[in-house]
């Protein structure tokens, strides 16, 4: 391949003339885009990120939802301990009920279970039911767990001396 010359007279020298747009052309051919391989690195780092960011939203989601539900059960057991030291006849009712409740949730096959248990403590000097305590356990089903929650409210009837 030859290259084209420049001569200023007979007696010039031929020098080759320099065609840099050739020269970029040819430059810039070989570096445009990404190769193959840098498109599955990218890609696949790409994937890795997505990824961890939804396992990150998901568990962030069970976590939310575990929550809610420890709040409804306190809720329900907090519901239950006022009206046993209330004694009105809503109150006894209430104890009168079925155990199992469905509240208001955005999963219709959540239920709670709660039960409860009154015994009397002793004291010395005092009649047998003039302490007592309840025990309230509430529990539900949330995927392959079944956790629990247990809230215990005490009571002392008036004592014998105060007349009424």
């Amino acid at each position: 391949h030859m290259l084209p010359s420049v001569s200023n007279g007979p007696r010039a020298l031929k020098r080759p003339v320099c065609n840099a747009s050739q020269e970029l052309g040819k430059m810039q051919a070989t570096d445009k885009g990404f190769t193959l391989l840098e498109a599955l690195v990218v890609s696949a780092l790409l994937a890795v990120g997505l990824s961890g960011a939804m396992r990150f939203s998901l568990a962030t989601i069970a976590a939310t939802q575990a929550n809610r539900n420890l709040d409804m059960a306190s809720a329900l057991a907090q519901d239950l301990a006022e009206c046993w030291g209330l004694q009105t006849s809503q109150c006894q009712n209430m104890f009168a009920q079925s155990t199992s409740l469905h509240p208001f949730s955005a999963n219709p096959h959540l239920s709670f279970v709660r039960a409860w248990h009154v015994h009397s403590i002793p004291l010395r000097g005092m009649p047998a039911e003039h302490l007592q305590e309840l025990r309230i356990t509430v529990s539900w089903q949330e995927g392959s767990k079944k956790p629990e929650i247990q809230w215990r409210q005490r009571r002392a009837n008036t004592p014998l001396w105060v007349g009424l």
